[in-house]
């Protein structure tokens, strides 16, 4: 009887060392940090460019995270703007055992575009390696890189019907409106600088819409159109929002100056002038400006206005959000209008 309350009594001490062993081990687990990895990327400076998008704009490798034991290991790849301190980074999933991840141009440029990166400014981003083992250790960082990248404008091309004029010689590829909606309601800018020459129509494939009615003003003009009838035509020189509806078969055009107002300048009723450019088809202007928001807006009234959405991207709505200038300072700031339904600005520090 005492040899078997020995035995028993050992028993249970046995197993109580083992749980205590277990409690420490799990103690343990909850506590160590793995070492992070060590990243490096194959370029730190990369322009994009639309004619490359299916080519390998760059890529980031890293060496194993070390938690002194072996695990399972997972890996997730995070970019966001530089000054941002990963706060909403661009995630990027890795399979297991790989220490490697290649950006196509098309898909990074995509993910600079979705940030709210302006096309065609360079932006210095920051990179890093998140790795993850298990819920009940911490997520360990590897060092950050920078990289130095230049997003071009994701351009989509949206119905459209041609404006062949005497503005553009006659010329069936030069001047379009498009139909964002493809409801056949078309809209778009079109600069007729020679006032002698004004007239136009609206063109698809082999069939030709001209006048059949039309109101005129100093900088308006409008009506109906047909298949049968003259030319079209606008009241006098100038740069023009054209409107076409083949709904109701009615078009509009009204002549457009551009101007910039806001904080950033010198209010919300006094208008920082644009001036065109006509060889490079854009509105510019160079001026210094405030940190704070901005706006732009046409013939000096609300009537017709743009921003930029969030999350901001550099192509503008009709009554869209607010632009804002990030800090004071000389800029070069350019309103691209030419491209219908794809309507973009630029803002860039001297």
């Amino acid at each position: 009887m005492k040899a078997l309350s020995k035995i028993t009594l050992t028993f249970i001490v046995s197993m109580m060392m083992v749980v205590s062993a277990c409690e420490k081990d799990e103690t343990i687990t909850q506590t160590t940090s793995g070492t992070a990895s060590t990243i490096s990327s194959s370029a730190n400076t990369v322009v994009l460019a639309v004619e490359n998008a299916d080519n390998e704009a760059l890529s980031i490798t890293w060496s194993n995270a070390d938690y002194g034991f072996k695990a399972a290991v997972k890996y997730v790849v995070q970019m966001d703007k530089k000054g941002n301190n990963f706060a909403s980074p661009k995630e990027y999933s890795i399979d297991p055992g790989v220490l490697k991840h290649s950006f196509k141009v098309a898909d990074l440029n995509n993910s600079l575009n979705l940030m709210g990166l302006t096309p065609g400014v360079a932006a210095v981003l920051e990179v890093r390696v998140k790795s993850t083992v298990a819920s009940t250790i911490a997520p360990v960082y590897s060092n950050v890189t920078e990289l130095t990248l230049t997003p071009y404008p994701i351009i989509i091309v949206y119905p459209s019907v041609n404006v062949p004029g005497a503005q553009n010689g006659w010329n069936v590829k030069t001047d379009k409106v498009a139909s964002v909606y493809d409801n056949k309601i078309y809209e778009g800018y079109v600069n007729f600088p020679d006032p002698s020459a004004l007239t136009f129509k609206y063109n698809i494939g082999d069939v030709w819409y001209g006048w059949a009615s039309s109101t005129n003003t100093d900088s308006y003009a409008g009506g109906t159109f047909n298949t049968t009838g003259g030319n079209l035509f606008v009241p006098s020189a100038g740069y023009y929002l054209m409107k076409a509806d083949f709904n109701a078969n009615t078009w509009s055009a009204e002549k457009v100056t551009f101007g910039i107002v806001g904080d950033a300048v010198a209010g919300w009723e006094a208008d920082t002038e644009m001036t065109y450019d006509a060889t490079e088809k854009v509105w510019k202007v160079t001026a210094n400006f405030n940190a704070g928001p901005m706006k732009f807006r046409a013939n000096h009234k609300w009537d017709l206005n743009y921003g930029d959405n969030k999350p901001a991207n550099g192509f503008l709505k009709v009554n869209g959000e607010n632009i804002q200038v990030p800090v004071a300072g000389n800029y070069t700031v350019v309103l691209d209008l030419s491209n219908p339904g794809n309507y973009r600005f630029s803002l860039t520090k001297n």
